[in-house]
This record gives structure tokens, C-alpha cells and sequence, in this order.
């Protein structure tokens, strides 16, 4: 899994994708729903993005990852396909610092978010 989560950072289209997620979030007028097929990787990694985007402590936005657990009755200590792992989302945290100097050089350069993007992000989510 460590590789797929790599992957959302490097993959082809992968920035496309994140990128239209996020944007699509802050143009919407009302109450938006986004998920992958099992709403834990793909869906956890926009989430992990959009939450950092917002200004979450890294240890909130890493619990937040880690309740797909709870809800999915996994186990926290084998995960398998039902869970998720820490190391998977610091890959992916890891891969963007890695490949474009810092998160928010990913954020600005790889997922084209400009200043006025993450402006409305926080005034659409936060206030």
C-alpha cells in the first residue's frame, strides 16, 4: 500500500484528480460529498490534503485517517483491505515533500491550488 499512496502524489493523473476534488470543494455553493470505492485510501489522502490545506495539526488530521479503522472494524495492527495504516499516509505526505521541495510547494505546484483557492477552502469550511 505504501506504493499506491506514493502514487497519489507521482501517479499519472493522480495530481488532476486531487486537484479537481479540491477545487470542486471550494467553488460549491453547498454541502459536498466525494469518495473513492471504499472511501478509506484515495478518499483519505483528499481528506489528510484538504484538512492540512486548512490549518489541522498533523496529530488531528492522523487521527482522522486512523478512525477508517474504527468504522471499518479493522485492525489497527493488520490492516489488511479493510484498514488503513499510518506509514501508508506519511508515504504519501512523504512523497509530496520528496517531489516538490515542501506540502506546500505540492499543494501550489502540483495541485495548482493558487492563494484565492485555499482563501475560499477557509472561508467555505471553516467559517
Amino acid at each position: 500500500m505504501p506504493a499506491a499512496y506514493r502514487a497519489f502524489v507521482t501517479g499519472p493523473g493522480a495530481n488532476e484528480a486531487f486537484s479537481a476534488v479540491l477545487h470542486d470543494i471550494a467553488k460549491s455553493d453547498g454541502a459536498t460529498i466525494y469518495h473513492c470505492s471504499a472511501g478509506k485510501d484515495r478518499t483519505g489522502w483528499a481528506t489528510a490534503v484538504l484538512l492540512t490545506v486548512l490549518g489541522v495539526p498533523r496529530e488531528t488530521v492522523n487521527a482522522d485517517y486512523l478512525l477508517s479503522n474504527t468504522y471499518r472494524g479493522a485492525d489497527p495492527e493488520h490492516p489488511g483491505l479493510d484498514g488503513v495504516d499510518q506509514a501508508w499516509l506519511d508515504s504519501a505526505f512523504d512523497t509530496a515533500v520528496a517531489t516538490y521541495g515542501s506540502f506546500d510547494a505540492y499543494v501550489s505546484e502540483g495541485l495548482k491550488l493558487s492563494d484565492g483557492d485555499i482563501t475560499k477552502l477557509k472561508s467555505r469550511l471553516l467559517d
